[in-house]
């Protein structure tokens, strides 16, 4: 079967979040650092349930920024800048998502994305990272009630994108969401980008420059 489409993880394959950033906004409105606040809402959203659509998302952040608001003893200043903070705004694409997620698309492909994130709002990242005018599909993990490397996850990206298996191929960072792909069919590739030397015959390329010559050899198969 020929490749029809192409489908990625979000957070270290074509985003980063920018904690510098992040970091400057919020040092002067918290007594924590991004990584304990991370700590913090990952508690939060275990006890009470992370958001599966983007009301309840709305709802969830409000709540979170209040607690933490009474927890700290926050000026009301504070926790409204708080309610205001989107985190979106800090999701940042890498150098060569943007180019090869074009370079796709010009060639006739559906792409998706599949996270694992606990957020309803993976459009909003895509389209802060200037990613949004190329994806088809954006699926998260509490948007469709499944997460990497379970086989419920991939297919919901599969059905959505109106693909089976082998005309998909499946790029990601973490080496059992990889596998998880591979164990129902799919031709996947770990993204590693502290590589020095990637191994594409290895299913291991370094960034998405890669992609194309993945896609070629699949295309040439």
């Amino acid at each position: 079967m020929t490749i029809r489409a192409v489908l990625f993880d979000r957070d270290g394959v074509l985003t980063y979040f920018d904690v510098a950033a992040a970091t400057a906004v919020l040092r002067p409105l918290l007594p924590i650092s991004v990584y304990e606040l991370a700590q913090h809402w990952q508690a939060w959203g275990t006890a009470v349930g992370f958001p599966t659509n983007l009301a309840q998302e709305e709802q969830f952040f409000g709540e979170f920024w209040d607690r933490l608001s009474v927890q700290f003893a926050l000026s009301p200043g504070q926790r409204e800048q708080l309610r205001g903070f989107t985190y979106a705004a800090y999701v940042v694409g890498y150098p060569d998502a943007a180019p090869a997620l074009a370079a796709l698309h010009a060639r006739g492909l559906r792409i998706g994305v599949l996270s694992n994130f606990s957020l309803a709002s993976i459009d909003a990242t895509l389209a802060a990272a200037g990613l949004a005018p190329w994806v088809d599909v954006a699926l998260s993990a509490t948007m469709i009630g499944a997460a990497k490397p379970a086989p419920e996850a991939y297919w919901c990206a599969l059905r959505a994108l109106q693909v089976e298996p082998e005309e998909c191929l499946f790029f990601d960072d973490e080496l059992p969401c990889v596998e998880g792909a591979r164990a129902i069919g799919l031709a996947s590739y770990q993204v590693d980008r502290s590589r020095d030397n990637p191994a594409v015959a290895a299913g291991v390329i370094r960034d998405l420059t890669a992609v194309a010559e993945v896609v070629a050899r699949h295309r040439a198969a």
